[in-house]
C-alpha cells in the first residue's frame, strides 16, 4: 500500500512539474525604443530630473489590438534628456508629454521590431544660457552666473535654484541641505534660491548665485568637508502658463568641481 501511495505521489509531482514548465502564449517583447528630447532651437538635449514626480516623463499607450482599452505607462527620461526602453512590443503607440519642462504635445508612432530611434523635438519653457559655475577660492564660494531665455513670449519666471550633490544625479529630487546660503533667499530645504512673481524674462539679465563653502564644511552628506568631486546644477522654474499640466524645472548640464 505504501508503494502505491508513493507511486501516486511521484506521478502527481511529475505532472505538476511538467505543467508548471509549460511556456505561456505571450510573445516576448520584440522591440527596443530609445532617443532624445531635443530643443527645437538648437537641437541640444533638454535636461530634467530622473524622477516621475520632479522630472519629465513620457506617457505611452499601446494601440493596435489594444486600442479598446489602452493602459497608460510611464517611461522615465534620464537627467541628460535621453531615454531607453528595451522591453517593448512592436505595435502602434500613442505618446503624450504632459507635466514636463517643455510645452505639451501628443504623437502617434509605429514601433517596428528591433531597434527604434525616436527623437522628440520640443520647446522648453526656459533655456539656461551662458552658464558659468566656478570655485572662487579667494572667498571660499561656489559662484554660478547665467542668463535665461523664454521658450515662448508668455513664459514667466518663478524661481531659480543652485543645487549641489556628490554625484551626477543632482537636482530638485537629490540635493544637499545647506545650513547657510550664498546669494539667494534661505529655504527650509537649504537650497540657494531666487524667487520671482511671474517676472518677464529678459535675456540681457545676468543672474548670480553662490554657496558659502566655509559655512557648509561638515563631513556628512550635506557638507563639503571631504576632498572629492562635487556636482552643481542650476534649475529654473517657469510660471504664468495654463493648460500645460504641472510645470517642472528646466536645467543646465551639471558642472563638476573638485574641492
Amino acid at each position: 500500500m505504501k508503494k502505491i501511495y508513493y507511486l501516486i505521489f511521484m506521478v502527481g509531482s511529475l505532472l505538476f512539474a511538467v505543467n508548471s514548465c509549460r511556456i505561456d502564449n505571450y510573445p516576448y517583447p520584440d522591440a527596443q525604443v530609445y532617443g532624445s528630447i531635443l530643443d527645437s532651437l538648437d537641437g541640444s538635449l533638454v535636461e530634467t530630473d530622473p524622477n516621475t514626480t520632479t522630472g519629465s516623463a513620457i506617457g505611452v499607450r499601446e494601440l493596435g489590438r489594444y486600442a479598446a482599452n489602452p493602459t497608460r505607462k510611464t517611461w522615465l527620461i534620464k537627467p541628460n534628456g535621453e531615454y531607453r526602453n528595451n522591453l517593448v512590443y512592436s505595435n502602434e503607440y500613442w505618446f503624450d508629454f504632459t507635466s514636463c519642462n517643455f510645452f505639451p504635445f501628443q504623437d502617434t508612432i509605429v514601433v517596428k521590431p528591433g531597434e527604434n530611434r525616436i527623437d522628440f523635438t520640443v520647446v522648453p519653457y526656459i533655456r539656461i544660457k551662458n552658464l558659468s559655475i566656478t570655485h572662487d577660492a579667494a572667498n571660499n564660494k561656489i559662484v554660478a552666473t547665467f542668463s535665461l531665455e523664454a521658450g515662448r513670449p508668455n513664459v514667466r519666471l518663478s524661481r531659480l535654484r543652485l543645487y549641489s550633490w556628490s554625484d551626477m544625479y543632482v537636482g530638485e529630487n537629490v540635493k544637499k541641505t545647506l545650513v547657510a546660503q550664498g546669494t539667494g533667499t534661505p529655504l527650509s530645504s537649504g537650497v540657494p534660491q531666487l524667487s520671482f512673481s511671474n517676472a518677464v524674462i529678459n535675456p540681457a539679465t545676468t543672474y548670480t548665485m553662490s554657496i558659502d563653502l566655509a559655512a557648509n564644511s561638515a563631513t556628512d552628506k550635506n557638507g563639503f568637508g571631504v576632498h572629492r568631486n562635487y556636482y552643481f546644477r542650476v534649475g529654473a522654474l517657469a510660471s504664468g502658463l495654463t493648460g500645460v499640466g504641472t510645470i517642472k524645472y528646466n536645467y543646465a548640464p551639471y558642472v563638476v568641481i573638485p574641492l
